[in-house]
């Protein structure tokens, strides 16, 4: 069995990103660690090598203690990519989850598909409603259009008319002028 469970993880180690390099994460703890080496360099007087000297005099490296938090960093990441990829396995899987209610009774229930398909009758209805008004709003579209049009070929036949009669009244004006000074 811990074979079995050791090559799956082995698997998943090989599926997965690669981690970062080990000793780059190994310098970056240990820098973060010994933080007091560069302030006690930084701050003693003299030379070169006489601030990298008290500063590894005063400051004792624990080089297991660093190699051990390296180490739990990989585990731990190793971990969580591992359960991450479990649980989305389980997600991923379309069996329905099993609940048992009693110790002779199992009742198999998938509430997100229920949930799903409820959701999908409902926006099945809403996009019925939608295309009604749509149909009724291009058939007001038409309508109001051609009424439209209509007023304006009336609006262009009273204009044609006042024309008309407007030069008939020219017409008739000039005649009773003449009429008038004759």
């Amino acid at each position: 069995m811990f074979s079995k469970f050791l090559k799956s993880v082995l698997i998943f180690n090989r599926s997965e990103n690669k981690a970062p390099n080990f000793i780059l994460i190994y310098l970056l703890i240990s820098l973060a660690w010994h933080n007091q080496i560069f302030i006690t360099f930084v701050v003693s007087h003299g030379g070169f090598t006489e601030r990298l000297n008290a500063a590894l005099v005063e400051h004792s490296h624990q080089y297991v203690l660093v190699l051990f938090f390296t180490l739990l960093f990989f585990i731990l990441r190793l971990s969580m990519l591992y359960l991450l990829n479990k649980t989305d396995e389980f997600i991923d899987a379309d069996e329905p989850m099993i609940v048992k209610v009693g110790s002779d009774q199992i009742v198999k229930e998938n509430k997100d598909v229920v949930r799903l398909l409820a959701l999908l009758g409902e926006t099945k209805a809403q996009l019925a409603n939608v295309k009604a008004r749509e149909v009724s709003a291009q058939a007001d579209k038409k309508k109001t259009i051609s009424n439209i049009l209509a007023v304006q070929a009336e609006l262009e036949l009273a204009l044609a008319d006042i024309a008309i009669l407007g030069k008939s009244n020219e017409e008739l004006r000039a005649k009773l002028k003449q009429y008038l000074a004759a």
